[in-house]
């Protein structure tokens, strides 16, 4: 082939690349915000998760049905038991990240469904998919970016 050849391919098949290219940045930006507030969410739900069940334990040690040494050190054994498992910790910090991570893709629903089309589609579909990844992008820089057309709440009369 050619260089003529292939400068001429490239060129017939440029908007193809630019709709495939505006499909990953649509799904890496999509992937990426999932993450962090999968890794947010994550955090949040362990540590609520092992506070409750801290505190059930806590509460258990503090009452006895008969004055008992050996059960109030039994009890007090659980206690330091649920404080230091790290294996809920683990399963609650995985169970929240998937959360968080499917929340966010729920969230972002279009993006991400329009970054999927622009980069799988063939032809018009890609091509579609990207405009409309484009108009998406447009309107949620000068809406959510710059606050155009968003309601202010601080100017609100009684």
């Amino acid at each position: 082939m050619s260089i003529k050849t292939a400068l001429t391919s490239v060129k017939s098949n440029f908007t193809k690349y630019i709709a495939k290219g505006a499909g990953i940045a649509a799904l890496g930006i999509v992937a990426y915000d999932a993450h962090i507030v999968g890794k947010l969410q994550s955090d949040v739900y362990s540590k609520s998760r092992d506070a409750n069940a801290g505190i059930r334990a806590f509460d258990n040690t503090q009452y006895l049905t008969s004055p008992s040494v050996t059960t109030s050190n039994l009890k007090k054994t659980v206690f330091r038991w649920e404080v230091d498992n790290n294996l809920r910790t683990f399963v609650n910090s995985a169970l929240g990240y998937f959360k968080g991570f499917g929340s966010m893709l729920v969230d972002s629903v279009v993006p991400f469904g329009l970054g999927l089309g622009a980069l799988l589609g063939k032809g018009k579909w890609s091509k579609g998919s990207a405009i409309g990844l484009g108009i998406y992008g447009v309107v949620k820089l000068f809406k959510d970016v710059f606050g155009f057309g968003q309601y202010n709440d601080l100017n609100k009369k009684f």
